[in-house]
């Protein structure tokens, strides 16, 4: 016959630093903005993603909707806006990089 121990579990201590372990991130590296203007003209949206995630995205979906429904004209507006908006990007990047306030995120 097998006889079961019932061992009754401790609740164990954490071990807790004694130094702060919240860390400021690293300042990004500014965007070059010939490099964002260039990706934009060659891929529109998608080169938009170099500088602004959410933005491409924007873009991107604004270039399949106004594709669709213009059949293909809406493209060149959002094209250029796409370039618009890198150039923006990468120009907002480099100013708050300047200013030191371009903290990783």
């Amino acid at each position: 016959m097998v006889r079961l121990s019932a061992r009754v579990l401790e609740p164990t201590r954490m071990a807790v630093p004694d130094f702060p372990t919240d860390h400021p991130l690293p300042p990004r590296e500014p965007k070059n903005v010939r490099t964002a203007v260039l990706l934009a003209t060659f891929l529109g949206p998608l080169g938009l993603l170099y500088t602004s995630v959410g933005g491409g995205f924007f873009c991107l979906f604004l270039l399949v909707v106004l594709g669709l429904f213009t059949v293909g004209i809406g493209v060149i507006p959002v094209w250029l806006l796409s370039i618009l908006w890198a150039y923006l990007s990468a120009t907002h990047s480099r100013v708050t990089a300047a200013e030191g306030r371009g903290g990783g995120g």
